[in-house]
């Protein structure tokens, strides 16, 4: 079935008062090895229609637009599934809001790569060549899983909006065996990026080789208060919070705490947060021409030295509080700091945290923990490796002092300080 099909159905069905349907379109090539022999090639090629319905109906003198989705596939035809939908559709109670409109134009964005979708053989094979070729004292390589996938979004609505945009993803996900005489170790790495030149893998294989030897001596660190150096991972996860706080879907519900053109925090002792987002960063994975409504997201500056000043909203929430939708929060951006690196290694002692199980800030209270994987405590000239062991502490304490590095990283969707001191942090450890 084509799209326009799909489309001209939904459009005669009486019921509905708006509907949206997105194409999607992935054609990955896979491989695996296992130890430095190829296990498996695979190309895998799938389509599917993503159709969500809206209707609109009365329930106690209120107006209520109910909603509801389904997914089409192969030979699928939408007439089975629309009653059911339906259905579905008159037990949610949503505020009425309405979809985006056509736009004369969409933002071009750097999120394709055409050379990796012309020939996605070619690059897994040489991506292959590097991690078997790749050699460091004591490490074996494992195994790894290398995709290459082109990804093609066509999106049409019940407004006449009409959108369609590509993009590339390469990821790679290998793991490393270190071991002595009296111990052994594994450590996984993963990387992911739109456009084949920002995956820059040797400094990664380095990176990883030498964490996988120095786990093999790490031990939990002593417990107690920190100063904590976050980098890497971490830094992935570590604004979540302040993402979901500022979001429109917060201001909603009334969990957030964020006021426009007021402090985030009151009397901070270190520096001061300035949050952008910024959909249009050239290959990260959070950059997009439209949202999943067709939206064309905005840049927005969110906090700006430590006062909330603007709010992410996708046309829903946008809708609900009256204000300009700009899409949901897209890459971080975060403004580097007037330290150095090594100038936040001091005091003494500091922990310098690179991965951990899971960091993840709860978004509504800020409180944090995660168990640390990859790190070291640095104590003057010693950089001793450690591993297990956790932390946590909430954002709002966190954020009471905090520094930020003048050194700059760029990772999947996060673009900003290579490091972040949080003072103070509870540490449980041996």
């Amino acid at each position: 079935m084509l799209l326009s099909e799909i489309a001209d159905y939904l459009s005669s069905v009486k019921e509905l008062t708006a509907w949206e349907v997105t194409q999607l379109e992935r054609r990955e090539s896979q491989l695996y090895t296992v130890f430095q022999d190829v296990e498996n090639i695979r190309e895998v090629t799938t389509e599917e229609f993503q159709v969500r319905i809206y209707l609109t109906y009365e329930r106690n003198a209120r107006s209520f637009l109910g909603e509801s989705s389904f997914v089409l596939t192969g030979d699928d035809l939408p007439r089975p599934k629309i009653k059911s939908a339906l259905e579905m559709a008159r037990l949610i109670a949503n505020q009425p809001f309405s979809l985006p409109v056509p736009v004369s134009v969409y933002p071009a964005i750097q999120t394709f790569d055409a050379k990796v979708a012309l020939d996605p053989a070619y690059y897994l094979e040489h991506i292959r060549k590097d991690l078997i070729t790749f050699s460091s004292p004591g490490i074996r390589s494992s195994s790894s899983e290398i995709f290459i996938a082109e990804i093609t979004y066509n999106l049409l609505n019940s407004n006449g909006l009409c959108a369609s945009r590509k993009e590339t993803e390469t990821m790679v996900d290998f793991v490393f065996l270190a071991g002595n005489k009296d111990k052994e170790g594994e450590i996984e790495g993963l990387k992911r990026c739109r456009l084949y030149d920002d995956l820059n893998l040797a400094p990664t294989l380095n990176q990883y080789a030498a964490y996988a030897r120095d786990m093999l001596t790490a031990e939990p660190p002593p417990t107690g208060l920190y100063d904590v150096i976050f980098a890497e991972e971490a830094l992935d996860t570590f604004f979540n919070y302040f993402i979901a706080q500022a979001g429109g879907q917060a201001a909603y519900q009334g969990w957030s705490q964020f006021k426009e053109n007021e402090p985030i925090m009151t009397n901070p002792k270190g520096e001061r947060l300035t949050l952008i987002s910024d959909p249009f960063l050239p290959g990260s994975m959070k950059s997009k021409s439209f949202d999943e409504n067709g939206l064309a997201p905005e840049k927005v500056l969110v906090i700006e030295n430590n006062i909330f000043r603007n709010r992410t909203a996708n046309k829903r929430y946008a809708d609900y509080l009256g204000i300009k939708p700009t899409g949901n929060f897209a890459n971080v951006v975060v403004s580097p700091g007037d330290y150095s690196l090594k100038e936040l290694m001091s005091p003494a002692p500091v922990l310098h945290l690179l991965k951990f199980s899971t960091f993840e800030p709860n978004p509504v209270t800020g409180a944090f923990s995660g168990e640390i994987r990859v790190g070291y405590l640095i104590d003057g000239d010693k950089r001793v490796p450690i591993k297990g062991g956790s932390i946590s502490g909430t954002m709002s304490k966190a954020m009471q002092e905090i520094y930020f590095s003048q050194e700059t990283t760029k990772r999947e969707s996060y673009s900003g300080p290579l490091a972040i001191k949080v003072c103070n942090v509870n540490v449980a450890g041996r």
